[in-house]
């Protein structure tokens, strides 16, 4: 078990995230460029205890199969427990990220609060967009225009509890135009089509992982089946410089 199966977390996440109004705006806006008619099956990556099968429930207001995925048995055992009389809902604990079903298998591969405390990121990204025949939505490891480097996150403060022990974890900053690289080469290898990202500061940055530097969030929702001849991608930002460096990245794809 690691951090993440510890009872402060469990009782968070069996507790929070589970409704519509829990997305955060960074899921919803490239969420909503999914055409919603299209989606009869979801992978969740890092699932937790399965709330995304509720707020999907409510969000694509339609039937589907919901596959959730993590790596902590606790979870997993919850999931199970609370989803037992869902057939549409299925619970799979995976060993080391890996990712055992068929390419081209879900129709939205999904996967949000996880990848910026995976050092393996890179691989778990590449496997989502795989195991999807269209939708991958993903959130990013954190980013910033410096060197990447790793902090340290108290889910006990990050996740009010009554469990006050400290539950520390790692917390990934990538450098962006590094990441962005990886992108471009990976979308053009899984033949991706068209991509919306979302940008903007991290605003716990100070409270819970105790970093000045300043380090931001990306999500984005990449999709197949675009009927583009080379990658059309949109970007979200206030801020110029990453404007920029996402124009002088994918403007040359």
């Amino acid at each position: 078990m690691t951090q993440w199966g510890k009872k402060n977390v469990v009782e968070f996440y069996a507790n929070n995230r589970n409704k519509l109004s829990d997305l955060y705006h960074s899921e919803k806006k490239p969420l909503s460029f999914i055409k919603k008619k299209k989606i009869n099956s979801i992978l969740d990556y890092g699932c937790a205890v399965g709330g995304f099968y509720n707020i999907f429930k409510n969000y694509f207001k339609k039937n589907f199969f919901y596959h959730g995925l993590d790596t902590e048995k606790n979870v997993i055992f919850e999931a199970r427990k609370k989803f037992k009389l869902k057939k549409s809902a299925k619970f799979t604990k995976i060993t080391k990220g890996k990712i055992k079903v068929k390419t081209n298998m879900y129709s939205l591969s999904f996967c949000t609060g996880v990848l910026n405390h995976n050092s393996n990121y890179k691989s778990i990204i590449s496997e989502l967009i795989r195991v999807s025949s269209n939708y991958t939505f993903i959130d990013s490891p954190r980013v910033h225009v410096g060197k990447s480097f790793i902090g340290k996150l108290n889910l006990s403060n990050r996740f009010p509890s009554r469990i006050k022990k400290n539950n520390i974890v790692n917390n990934y900053t990538v450098n962006l135009s590094n990441y962005l690289a990886f992108l471009k080469k990976l979308f053009k290898k899984k033949g991706v089509k068209k991509a919306y990202f979302y940008h903007g500061n991290l605003p716990y940055k100070k409270k819970y992982l105790k970093i000045n530097k300043k380090i931001s969030f990306l999500t984005f929702m990449c999709e197949k089946k675009a009927i583009n001849k080379k990658l059309n991608f949109t970007i979200n930002t206030k801020d110029k410089k990453v404007k920029k460096l996402f124009n002088s990245i994918f403007n040359n794809v």
